[in-house]
This record gives structure tokens, C-alpha cells and sequence, in this order.
């Protein structure tokens, strides 16, 4: 028994030694993998995403898609979505992370036809709207992300148009957030703005 005991505890200390730690700009594949870019051409495996946050365990975090999913509005009416938090000051509205549950909200409120931007999204498997605060993440790391999408072939982050991108935090009955690269704070008409869409997903 104590032998038994031994063997678990060894294997328990060691097992941290054969975990891979999850760096920013790693490429996240179809098959559930996560590998660094420059290992990427000579694996064989397919791209799903690129790594832009990983937590304290370093191995897990968020992945963004590789794709655009359109240049659309948040909604197509003015209307306060029961259940969804609303933050109206920019350093509130960064504060939430949660754009997983968001989305499922946003969803769960009307179809695509009245709320394009979270339909936009491969809900169904796994990704979602980014919350503010993610998006923040995010443009901290846009060489990072820019280099892995250039080596598995995605639709690179462009800077000319100061990248908005809508958040699916909401800031009340008629707005919503859209962040900018350069820092800026958006709190613009749900259904009077067209800002890029562009999905993330929880690894």
C-alpha cells in the first residue's frame, strides 16, 4: 500500500514536467492542441485559432478566430436585453470578461435578424462575442497575433481604420461598446454603427 502511495505521489510531483505551457501567439488547433508557430508548418495539423491570453495555470486562456465574421450591427433596435449587465463608464465596461455568457444572453434575447454581431459567432461551438475587457487583451498582442496568422494563412488584424470591434458588453438601452486599437473608448448606437466582428473562444 505504501508502495502504491509512493508511486501516485511521484507521479503527482512530475506530472507538471510533461504539461505544456501555453505561450501568447500560439496557434490552437482543430484536434484540441496547442503549439508553438514555428512547429506549426511541419506538424501537419490544422489551425483554429491564435492564443491571446493564458491564465495563471499557463494552460489555459482564450484563442482568437482566424477570421473576420463581418463588419455588421450590434442589434437592429434600441432595446435593453434582460440579464445582460450594463456598464456605462469605460473603465467599468473593461472590467468584464465574461463575453462567453454574454453572447449566450444576447442570444437567448432574439434571433440574428435583431441581434447580427452575436449571431455572427460559432456559438454552437464554442466561440463567442469577446467582452470588453477581452478585447483589451487582445490588442495588447496584435505583432504576436499578426506573425502566427501569417504562418497558417488567417486574415491578419489591419491598423488603418484604428480596428473597432464590437464587444458584447452592453452600456445600457440604446448602446453598446465597441473598443479601438489605439485605446480609444466607443459607446455607440447598437443599431446606427457597422464595427468588425471577430469571435473568440475559451481553451
Amino acid at each position: 500500500m505504501k508502495r502504491i502511495v509512493f508511486i501516485l505521489a511521484l507521479v503527482w510531483l512530475t506530472l507538471p514536467l510533461f504539461c505544456q505551457t501555453v505561450n501568447i501567439g500560439d496557434i490552437l488547433c482543430t484536434d484540441g492542441s496547442i503549439i508553438a508557430p514555428e512547429a506549426y508548418a511541419s506538424s501537419g495539423r490544422t489551425a483554429k485559432g491564435i492564443v491571446f491570453y493564458v491564465d495563471e495555470t499557463n494552460l489555459h486562456g482564450w484563442a482568437v478566430h482566424l477570421q473576420y465574421q463581418g463588419s455588421l450591427l450590434w442589434s437592429t433596435e434600441r432595446q435593453d436585453i434582460p440579464g445582460l449587465n450594463n456598464y456605462f463608464r469605460f473603465r467599468e465596461a473593461i472590467t468584464d470578461f465574461d463575453g462567453y455568457e454574454n453572447t449566450r444572453i444576447i442570444r437567448a434575447a432574439g434571433n440574428a435578424a435583431r441581434y447580427p454581431a452575436a449571431w455572427a459567432v460559432d456559438f454552437d461551438n464554442g466561440w463567442y462575442l469577446p467582452a470588453a475587457g477581452q478585447i483589451r487583451y487582445l490588442y495588447g498582442y496584435i505583432p504576436e497575433l499578426n506573425n502566427a496568422i501569417g504562418i497558417v494563412g488567417g486574415e491578419p488584424f489591419t491598423l488603418s481604420d484604428n480596428l473597432w470591434l464590437w464587444a458584447s458588453t452592453e452600456g445600457g438601452l440604446e448602446d453598446a461598446w465597441d473598443i479601438n486599437y489605439n485605446g480609444d473608448e466607443g459607446h455607440s448606437k447598437k443599431n446606427d454603427h457597422r464595427f468588425r466582428v471577430r469571435a473568440v473562444i475559451n481553451f
